[in-house]
């Protein structure tokens, strides 16, 4: 009994200088690990046509656009930042009606937090983009109407320019 008490408190110690040693060597995020997002995305979802688009990083950020229409009308535009914060790598967008007038108030923005971030997957706090291969990406974005929270999956194909 005492040998296998041995090697269960061993095993033990081993593992958790494992994770000692993972954690000491996890790099920190950087704008580079959305970079696989780069480029033009058209799609379907919310009844209608999308379309987003994303230019590759500079100075430790992404800017992107975001488009929605409905039978050829134009419904609302976003305007897109990623950046890199302590956490990790965060998105904040503001939201302009056909007219350019805009959702949010001058100083606020809607803000998805990080989570983590991958060569297949950027996960925010509401939001989750996940890469399926190299030309298809799927969004699954969770709305807040006052009580009620719906989730919706958005499916984009990469597209030329």
């Amino acid at each position: 009994m005492l040998k296998f008490a041995k090697v269960i408190a061993l095993s033990c110690a081993l593992f958790a200088a494992a994770c000692a040693a993972q954690a000491q060597t996890a790099r920190p995020a950087t704008i580079d690990d959305a970079a696989w997002l780069a480029g033009r995305w058209v799609g379907e979802g919310f009844d209608g046509q999308m379309e987003e688009a994303w230019a590759p990083p500079v100075g430790g950020q992404m800017i992107g656009h975001f488009r929605y229409w409905r039978d050829g009308q134009p419904q609302f535009y976003e305007f897109m930042v990623m950046d890199v914060v302590e956490g990790g790598v965060r998105m904040r967008l503001k939201h302009f009606n056909p007219d350019l007038t805009a959702w949010e108030d001058r100083e606020s923005w809607t803000t998805f937090e990080p989570v983590s971030a991958s060569p297949e997957a950027l996960i925010f706090n509401g939001l989750t983009i996940r890469r399926e291969g190299e030309d298809r990406v799927v969004m699954t974005i969770r709305l807040r109407n006052g009580e009620t929270v719906t989730e919706h999956i958005l499916r984009f194909q990469r597209a030329p320019l």
